[in-house]
């Protein structure tokens, strides 16, 4: 589809899941341009394979994702996987689900790694380094460069700004962030208490 196609879907998904939520869907020009910035990814040749959504909490980044997962099970747009199963849409998980569950059993890393397509919320939230039988281990980090390495597409929200997460994942993860994803800011005040903004880049 066209990109103005695109911005057209994604626009009437943001709302329906907005208005799932018993909230009313403005279209303030912030939310606007984060959509076509979003259409275009998906319809204009990138060397971009991800987006993350940073700011303050309660400002709709994970409800962004969700309504891009339901878009593309809408659309009926299925996803043949590396390990060549197929799924409808985009799994997302959380991050602090994603750490327990790898901590709980390192193989369940094995069911996202290779996902085509995966949403990861609340990036931050989960515990960064664990210990595995005496050894420091990072799972997610580890996810995160696995998924960078394959070039497979990855969707993030946190509400870390750019600069912490630098200091929590390093340069090495930040630097790839930047390389890999298109980095939305929302800077817009939560539903319930002001937030400070964000700049576009993951910083030093």
């Amino acid at each position: 589809m066209s990109t103005n196609e695109a911005i057209e879907w994604i626009e009437a998904a943001v709302q329906a899941e907005i208005e799932l939520r018993r909230r009313t869907y403005e279209d303030v020009p912030e939310l606007h341009e984060h959509i076509k910035k979003i259409a275009e990814l998906f319809t204009s040749p990138t060397y971009k394979f991800g987006i993350m959504l940073c700011g303050g909490v309660g400002n709709g980044k994970s409800t962004m994702m969700k309504a891009l997962q339901s878009l593309l099970i809408q659309l009926d747009i299925r996803i043949t996987h590396n390990t060549s199963f197929e799924t409808l849409g985009m799994k997302i998980i959380s991050a602090k689900e994603l750490g327990r569950q790898i901590r709980a059993d390192p193989k369940n890393s094995l069911r996202y790694q290779e996902l085509t397509m995966l949403g990861i919320d609340d990036l931050g939230e989960e515990e960064a380094t664990m210990m595995d039988y005496g050894n420091r281990v990072t799972p997610v980090i580890d996810l995160l460069s696995y998924r960078y390495d394959q070039m497979l597409f990855t969707m993030v929200t946190t509400n870390l700004t750019p600069k912490q997460i630098r200091s929590t994942y390093g340069d090495r993860i930040a630097d790839r962030f930047n390389e890999m994803m298109l980095i939305i800011p929302y800077e817009t005040p939560s539903f319930r208490t002001p937030q400070q903004s964000t700049d576009n880049a993951v910083k030093q």
